[in-house]
């Protein structure tokens, strides 16, 4: 399977990246905006979850996934719903953008900023041959590295602990990682939160991923509830 993703590397990353080299599902854009203010530096979600730097032999394995498959027969499904049902009772402000079929949403707290993403891709007429627990891991992994690389500053070492957990039942899977953050430079504290669910269900892969900074304990708490909410709304 290594061998063919990579050989497909070449024809089908050309497809799929962007000038910037980044790999965008097919463009689609609409967007609702409210007017947010900005506390501590998340990178903006004005661009795309982007690839992370190839590195090594597993990242091209991984761009090579991403290429392939977002060039396979998919088609996307609007969560635009469900993403507002998650919303409901928040005390973050938000401004939501549709784009590339994946609704962003830009967070603002009291003391931090963060983001949200969302997409559903139906595989019902899907073209290739991967099997379905090695898709449902390889996007979760490549969407939760993507958005972990919006928290600027923040290094593995800021990390306070991580976790992967994967199961599945019968036809269906479930991804979910996520991961604590807490940095103090003896001036201010950092405490931040990261989170990536990916649930196949009746063919339809619905991807969550989200990340949050702030220089308040409490607020990452209730950043991690939000996102505890959307993995509550994704259907399993």
């Amino acid at each position: 399977m290594k061998t063919k993703i990579i050989a497909a590397l070449s024809a089908a990353l050309a497809l799929t990246m962007t000038a910037c080299g980044t790999i965008y599902p097919p463009a689609q854009m609409q967007t609702e905006t409210t007017t947010v203010t900005t506390a501590v530096s998340v990178q903006s979600t004005a661009a795309p979850l982007g690839a992370v730097p190839q590195t090594d032999d597993s990242q091209m394995e991984t761009d090579a996934f991403i290429a392939e498959f977002f060039n396979s027969q998919i088609s996307f499904i609007d969560v635009s719903e469900q993403v507002s049902e998650s919303m409901k009772n928040t005390s973050f402000k938000a401004e939501k953008t549709v784009e590339n079929n994946t609704v962003k949403l830009a967070l603002t707290g009291k003391n931090g900023r963060g983001v949200i993403n969302e997409m559903c891709i139906d595989l019902s007429e899907c073209s290739n041959d991967y099997d379905m627990e090695y898709v449902v891991e390889m996007l979760g992994d490549y969407y939760f590295d993507s958005t972990l690389s919006q928290m600027s500053g923040i290094t593995d070492n800021d990390f306070s602990s991580k976790n992967r957990l994967t199961g599945s039942t019968g036809s269906k899977r479930k991804y979910q990682r996520y991961g604590f953050v807490q940095k103090t430079d003896g001036m201010a504290s950092q405490f931040g939160y990261t989170e990536t669910y990916a649930v196949l269900n009746e063919n339809k892969l619905t991807v969550v991923s989200g990340t949050f900074l702030s220089s308040d304990m409490m607020e990452r708490q209730s950043f991690s509830q939000l996102m505890a909410k959307f993995g509550e709304n994704v259907k399993y």
